[in-house]
């Protein structure tokens, strides 16, 4: 009896283990990034793609949050006060997800924009129909969700564009995304989805969503400067190199924010350890024959 009880312990454990590294969920990434220029001013252009992962079933949309960072020297310290950040939808067969409509009823509102810092804004969407009127649905295949244009102030400044994950800066930022709500048979417009014994009323949260900004980048090619000084993997996961046949005599690193991360002096190999570092953009500041030269790279 004990051998057996030790078995259903054990047979235990490893199906809990098996369902916490387990987890359905969606994933957010940005491509085709740009600058671009209307005549009069120049601008940073995204679309923001959405999806599923690790098994999760196709779901219609409700609700949700995302927060960008960017480059206050390239787009200014609050990018709402000269209209600098806009979000669109544009339907068109289905291209842009959130742009969903039914003659002049929208099925998102898109509008809702806020600075939650200096240099960071935030932007979100909710449900304007039931479930029941929606047609599209999140799948494993990316979709357009947005399409994200920021102005510029000084054009010649890295946009140093990404999500913001980091839950100790932004509380819950990673759980702000929700299933549709409504019943699935009707296409009514009464969305109270907590007083109902339907299940398929109630609307359903996503924890821990996944962002992936390594496409916010303008090129995937090592950032070459006039020393000859470029890095990589870059976008890297945990080791960064720095290539150049010049003597480095003192590395430092800050995040987007401007705050230093780490320092070196002598750095072996030229290569530096950021499997600890947050998921986001650096500036790494390398000090060669008295010039200092800076580099972006993003750590995924």
């Amino acid at each position: 009896m004990k051998n057996n009880y030790t078995k259903f312990i054990f047979t235990a454990l490893i199906l809990v283990a098996g369902l916490i590294g387990y987890s359905q969920n969606i994933q957010f990434t940005i491509e085709d990034a740009k600058n671009t220029n209307d005549g009069s001013f120049d601008y940073y252009e995204a679309d923001v793609m959405i999806q599923t992962i690790d098994g999760q079933a196709d779901f219609k949309l409700g609700s949700g949050q995302i927060y960008f960072n960017y480059n206050t020297a390239a787009f200014g310290m609050n990018i709402f006060a000269n209209n600098g950040f806009e979000v669109t939808a544009v339907y068109n067969n289905g291209e842009y997800f959130l742009g969903e409509l039914a003659g002049f009823t929208n099925f998102y509102d898109i509008t809702t924009l806020n600075d939650n810092t200096s240099l960071r804004a935030s932007w979100s969407f909710s449900q304007g129909v039931s479930s029941g009127a929606m047609t599209q649905l999140v799948t494993s295949t990316p979709r357009k969700l947005i399409h994200v244009k920021i102005k510029y102030v000084d054009v010649n400044e890295d946009p140093m564009v990404s999500f913001e994950d980091n839950e100790t800066l932004v509380s819950s930022c990673r759980d702000q995304f929700y299933t549709a709500c409504g019943p699935f048979d009707s296409p009514s417009t009464s969305l109270d989805c907590t007083n109902t014994v339907d299940a398929q009323n109630v609307n359903t949260q996503f924890l821990d969503a996944m962002f992936d900004s390594s496409g916010a980048t303008l090129t995937n090619k090592d950032f070459e400067l006039i020393t000859n000084i470029s890095l990589y993997p870059n976008p890297a996961k945990n080791i960064l190199t720095i290539n150049t046949k010049q003597a480095i005599e003192n590395i430092t690193i800050y995040n987007i924010m401007g705050q230093k991360v780490t320092s070196y002096e002598g750095l072996k190999n030229n290569k530096i350890d950021v499997s600890l570092f947050s998921k986001g953009f650096y500036i790494l500041n390398a000090e060669i024959n008295g010039v200092t030269e800076s580099l972006k790279f993003l750590k995924k």
